[in-house]
């Protein structure tokens, strides 16, 4: 019998910040609402279910506009016990920062220069998403 295999390349048009913090995520998450002026809402936490590993609870704020989104996810599962990481190749931050779209709401602000001003974030990088092994965990 023949199989057939369905291979969906996805689009990640998003840029994604690594942030290394040691901050809890409702402290980080006021301070990037003041630094940015947006109001970033705590959010159902995001559900991964993996076939051959343990359950992924990804702690997620989240700001949208119409063309806009920005989130600030945990990077490690905030389920007990667990050690798992969003993205594993990225185990030494925190959280992660994605911003999703064409800006409407923060053309004219450079949001890496904005995030870097924050008292609360000991490092920021901007990570290019091409790079990493687990992309695929970034779309949901």
């Amino acid at each position: 019998m023949k199989k057939n295999k369905l291979l969906i390349d996805y689009e990640y048009d998003f840029s994604l910040f690594a942030i290394l913090s040691d901050a809890r995520e409702y402290k980080l998450a006021w301070q990037i609402n003041q630094a940015l002026h947006i109001r970033l809402v705590k959010a159902q936490d995001i559900c991964f279910d993996f076939v051959n590993q343990q359950n992924l609870i990804v702690s997620n704020y989240k700001f949208a506009t119409e063309h806009t989104t920005f989130r600030l996810l945990k990077n490690k599962s905030v389920q007990e016990g667990s050690n798992t990481f969003l993205i594993p190749e990225l185990s030494r931050f925190d959280y992660l920062a994605m911003l999703q779209g064409t800006g409407d709401f923060f053309e004219g602000v450079d949001i890496e220069s904005a995030l870097k001003a924050i008292p609360a974030i000991q490092y920021l990088s901007h990570i290019d998403i091409n790079q990493l092994k687990s992309k695929e965990n970034l779309i949901f």
